[in-house]
């Protein structure tokens, strides 16, 4: 580990392209907020999405995503909006409505929680660590914060047993 400043710029223009699983997760993001503000199903926006971004440069990013599990995470939001929406509401505190919500909050929360609920091959901890990152692309810390104990709430009602103990799995 080098200490902090010393390493040169050119090291830092390396950094890694996202994963396709995480470029997968920002453009269902993206997806369905732009459903929600434009009142369209998430499976026309998604074909909009596979048609218009997928595989494209946009914004210096090569959208190189994972298209069948950018597809099952809309999928599963709409086939589930009111079991995915009932826990999302669930693990909010009282004061907080999910329709109080900013929309892009709304819908990094209902993503997280329809991979947690419907995607057993995602450890816990990866999603809530890959939806906190996101709210934090876009939200200041608290928000950040907020997210990661909404979808902590989530996980230990979903998949309980799976945050704790020996069995829990990696971390990271």
């Amino acid at each position: 580990m080098t200490p902090a400043g010393t390493e040169s710029e050119a090291e830092d223009a390396e950094e890694a392209p996202p994963g396709r699983r995480r470029l997968a997760r920002l453009a269902a993001l993206q997806a369905l907020y732009q459903a929600e503000m434009n009142r369209e199903t998430p499976e026309a926006v998604s074909d909009q999405f596979r048609r218009h971004r997928l595989g494209k440069d946009l914004e210096g990013i090569r959208m190189d995503a994972d298209r069948a599990f950018f597809d099952r995470l809309l999928h599963a939001v709409a086939a589930n909006r009111r079991d995915i929406d009932s826990a999302v509401s669930a693990a909010l505190s009282r004061d907080d409505g999910l329709g109080r919500l900013e929309p892009v909050l709304r819908a990094a929360l209902r993503l997280g929680a329809a991979e947690l609920l419907y995607e057993p091959d995602v450890p816990p901890r990866v999603a809530i660590r890959e939806y906190t990152d996101l709210v934090g692309d876009f939200f200041d810390e608290p928000q950040a914060r907020f997210a990661t104990a909404v979808f902590d709430r989530i996980a230990h009602s979903a998949r309980p047993g799976e945050l704790d103990g020996p069995g829990a799995g990696p971390a990271a």
